[in-house]
């Protein structure tokens, strides 16, 4: 996919005066009214999943809602849904249930008893406890991307999983991976416009035998409409669904943290301190990811590139890294900029590198500075600083008053 998903000067020379956001497709999926719904904040135990996804800000612009979350997304368009099947939480009826993140609810598309999704994970027995689906919904980033989007679908998708298991950690929860098969979209009463692309439980395997579901569920169209992509839609089913375990830190400021995550607009590079760079340029990224740091701006540090927390050659390289992030200038103010390479160019290494990133944002605000992923680049001149290909970016630097970014 990498060759059918390059950007080059002139692609975006071409793309960029041609957007009209009157003809951007819903970003949030809602069930009808007459929905069984549980408000999130009623239910205690089911914190974790409230801290999952929700939202950190709200405005109208252009006479339209404007969301922020608590995971970034390229363009601010949020390709993701989540769904959660509950089988023996007290005070909640056992059943299927769609997360409107808007709302902060659960809406129950159907009851379950002695049949369930488990079938459709592998799972012979009922799983006690939840089951959190994540889903991709391909239009709402291929409407301004093109087919690019296959990109930002998985980054987004790493994301959310790396704030799933962050929820999970801070609240002391255990998650435990399971394999979808493709015939779970079919019975989630899903068409070509949405995909489970990852599946987390959070309980215990009972001793109990379970049935696959009767019938497909109601069927929701995510957005309110679609164009289709045979060839993205292609490549999405081709791609196994991920899951690996997340594994991230516990912040004992979780709450805090996750309620101000912001990607930046504008640095002030007096605001970060020699010693927070040393710590991130000490970051172990992922097995099969390369992180190559430039250091833009230090008190005392040398600038230059950096390659396993050393300082591999010197010099300023500020022009290069605005040039390369498509000439965007707020780059320059940053401290210091992450680039993410990849051994594989592939869906699992992206989907790592959001996960990756994820953390970062948190390591960020733990140290009050402040980051932005960034996914546009011109391809062939991120190889500049390695042989594997360039995946993502993430640009770091002082905390200010900022406008925030479309990454958001």
């Amino acid at each position: 996919m990498r060759n059918q998903t390059l950007l080059t000067r002139e692609w975006v020379a071409a793309k960029q005066n041609f957007l009209d956001w009157e003809t951007q497709p819903t970003s949030f999926k809602h069930y009808p009214h007459f929905c069984y719904r549980l408000k999130l904040s009623d239910f205690p135990s089911l914190q974790w999943l409230e801290q999952t996804r929700c939202i950190t800000d709200e405005r109208m612009i252009a006479q339209k809602p404007y969301y922020r979350l608590n995971v970034p997304s390229a363009g601010n368009l949020h390709p993701i849904e989540i769904y959660v099947q509950l089988r023996n939480i007290e005070g909640i009826l056992s059943g299927i249930y769609h997360f409107d993140v808007v709302y902060r609810e659960l809406v129950l598309i159907t009851e379950i008893a002695g049949e369930g999704i488990e079938p459709y994970v592998g799972l012979t027995n009922r799983f006690e406890g939840a089951m959190v689906m994540i889903s991709l919904v391909p239009f709402r980033s291929s409407w301004k991307y093109g087919l690019r989007a296959w990109r930002y679908l998985y980054l987004d998708l790493g994301h959310q999983i790396g704030a799933l298991g962050q929820s999970a950690e801070y609240f002391g929860l255990r998650l435990t991976k399971m394999s979808p098969i493709q015939e779970i979209n079919r019975i989630m009463g899903m068409g070509e416009d949405e995909i489970i692309a990852a599946v987390y439980g959070i309980g215990e395997i009972s001793e109990r035998n379970v049935k696959p579901l009767k019938k497909s569920l109601m069927r929701v169209h995510p957005t309110d409409y679609s164009e289709r992509d045979e060839l993205l839609e292609r490549v999405l089913k081709e791609d196994f669904p991920y899951t690996t375990l997340p594994v991230m830190e516990k912040y004992e400021d979780f709450l805090k943290f996750n309620a101000k995550r912001r990607s930046a607009r504008d640095f002030n590079p007096t605001k970060m301190h020699d010693a927070v760079i040393e710590i991130l340029l000490k970051r172990t990224p992922p097995a099969g990811l390369e992180i190559v740091s430039i250091v833009l701006q230090a008190q005392r540090i040398h600038l230059g590139v950096y390659r396993n927390g050393k300082c591999a050659v010197k010099g300023s390289f500020v022009s290069e890294c605005v040039r390369l992030l498509l000439d965007q200038r707020f780059i320059s103010g940053a401290n210091m900029v992450l680039f993410i390479h990849a051994e594989n160019f592939c869906a699992y290494s992206h989907v790592e590198a959001g996960v990756f990133a994820q953390e970062l944002y948190m390591v960020c605000e733990e140290h009050n500075v402040t980051c932005s992923g960034i996914g546009a680049f011109y391809d062939e001149e991120g190889l500049h600083w390695s042989t594997n290909p360039l995946i993502y970016a993430v640009a770091i630097g002082g905390k200010d008053d900022y406008r925030y970014s479309k990454r958001d």
